[in-house]
């Protein structure tokens, strides 16, 4: 291994062992479903109990402690964890008498030492397999990984680490856990499936910088989550990758007075080259899942067409979300998260405390004010705008939601959800309008001769009867939007800062 600027311990230090850990649950994952790894993990020298387990973290998150302890059996000995509060509530739920094998883990680990910047890094390299026993057949999945830990020095130095042996090595970025990945091969339930993002729990005793976190965290949790099934070809995953990259962006701008401007630009530029790249895959899929079966039904006579149109989009999305897993396995994309971790990591050195350290209501009343003025400007019906004009209304509309969203949590009276609602349902309304629109342009870009003329006018003649339509479910909601007082407004309706 040769990368450029690291220098590595004497060969004495650098360490070869085989690992064989068994992971242990109950047989309704009692330990999994609170958030719970536990393992046995023989080194040919001795083995050793493990458990992981959440514990609160900064500002309302969860971390994880590992607890670790030399045993003599093959099975846990839940006694010898050095958690009493934790023993007490594993007791309680009677799971030592339950615990059974789950899956095992062979790996041949190598470990490194690494210097760089006067920072020491450990990397360990892991190769080998997960094993599940089911029904008397032995189901495998094989782990090739690379694991980072800061020994002394700088974190941003192992950052850096990362990067460089990400541009040398041409890796790719993991978000599951070897227990992760063993619990979803002996469940194929539990494999991972497209997930759509989760609302942020922001409370009014959080200052800005502490709400941005937990915001771009929330984001890069919902972006991470469908890696794997977009991986495996999951068309739907496409559609959530893009739409948490969109929640990306759309965090930068809700922050952006608080924000160095060359990084937020530079940040959002790349999320935003990454959705349009991935956009054919989605198009595609709305196309084959959505379109057609609507095109279908208002033209029950057309079987031949709509069998010609669910051919070409399956060619067509196979193609499409093909290309969308090779640009998220690219190094761009790996360049692009570790860059973003790292900028969050030393973002409080980059912001005078002053701005970053103030309370959060005020700012989100600024920013949602702000937004609504963005979206609100347009007065015109919507069935008197040009597509284009419709266009930046929609995008606009996206921009004000997502602000909305992110900072709704911070008030509590009875008219947040219908005004959350309300703006959801007029995004929706807009949203397949746009999908109307997609559908005439995705067939523009089809080699000529693949579809006869009259199909093609099927589609376009669908689509210009649909944006019609969507537009006149959508003006009810845009004019109710117009009339509507927002919450923020609402004196008295904040949500109490909680009790120390």
């Amino acid at each position: 291994m040769k990368t450029k600027g690291l220098k590595f311990h004497p060969k004495g230090s650098n360490k070869h062992r085989h690992l064989t850990s068994i992971y242990f649950d109950t047989p309704r994952h009692v330990l999994r479903k609170s958030g719970i790894a536990l393992r046995v993990r023989d080194d040919g020298k001795r083995r050793v109990q493990t458990i992981q387990a959440p514990v609160p973290g900064r500002a309302g998150t969860l971390g994880q402690q590992e607890l670790t302890a030399v045993i003599d059996s093959h099975r846990p000995t839940l006694a010898r964890i050095p958690d009493p509060e934790l023993v007490r509530s594993l007791s309680r739920r009677r799971c030592a008498e339950r615990l059974h094998s789950i899956f095992t883990t062979e790996i041949d680990r190598t470990t490194l030492r690494l210097k760089t910047g006067g920072a020491e890094i450990q990397m360990a390299v892991d190769q080998g397999m997960i094993w599940v026993d089911c029904n008397g057949q032995r189901r495998g999945e094989a782990i090739c990984e690379a694991e980072f830990e800061l020994l002394s020095g700088d974190p941003l130095r192992m950052m850096d680490v990362v990067l460089e042996v990400c541009e040398t090595f041409d890796a790719t970025l993991t978000h599951l856990s070897k227990a992760e990945r063993g619990y979803a091969l002996a469940r194929p339930a539990l494999r991972p499936r497209p997930r759509k993002a989760t609302l942020v729990s922001l409370t009014p005793d959080l200052t800005v910088g502490e709400a941005f976190r937990l915001i771009v965290s929330g984001g890069l949790k919902h972006l991470f989550g469908n890696q794997v099934p977009i991986r495996r070809g999951h068309p739907g995953a496409v559609h959530q990758s893009r739409v948490a990259m969109r929640r990306l962006r759309a965090a930068l701008r809700a922050f952006k007075t608080l924000l160095p401007y060359d990084k937020r630009k530079a940040f959002n530029s790349e999320f935003r080259w990454f959705q349009q790249r991935l956009a054919p895959a989605r198009d595609w899929h709305v196309f084959l899942d959505e379109t057609v079966p609507l095109i279908a039904e208002t033209q029950p006579d057309a079987e031949i067409h709509i069998g010609r149109l669910r051919r070409l989009a399956r060619v067509e999305r196979r193609r499409a979300t093909h290309e969308a897993v090779e640009h998220l396995e690219s190094r761009r994309y790996a360049r692009l998260i570790l860059q973003l971790r790292k900028w969050l990591a030393n973002l409080e050195h980059e912001i005078p405390a002053r701005a970053f350290n103030r309370p959060v209501t005020p700012f989100a009343k600024a920013v949602l004010r702000r937004t609504q003025r963005d979206l609100l400007r347009e007065t015109r019906p919507l069935a008197r705008l040009p597509g284009e004009d419709l266009h930046t209304l929609r995008k606009n509309g996206k921009k004000a939601r997502y602000a909305t969203e992110f900072f709704s949590p911070l008030w509590t009276g009875d008219d947040v959800k219908p005004y959350l609602k309300l703006m959801a349902r007029l995004q929706d309304q807009l949203g397949s309008s746009n999908d109307a629109v997609v559908a005439r342009q995705i067939l523009w870009n089809i080699r000529p001769g693949r579809l006869d003329p009259e199909t093609i006018r099927l589609v376009q003649d669908w689509s210009e009867e649909r944006i019609q339509e969507c537009i006149r479910t959508a003006q009810p909601h845009w004019r109710r939007l117009r009339k509507a007082q927002p919450f923020w407004h609402s004196s008295g309706l904040e949500a109490p800062a909680p009790s120390e």
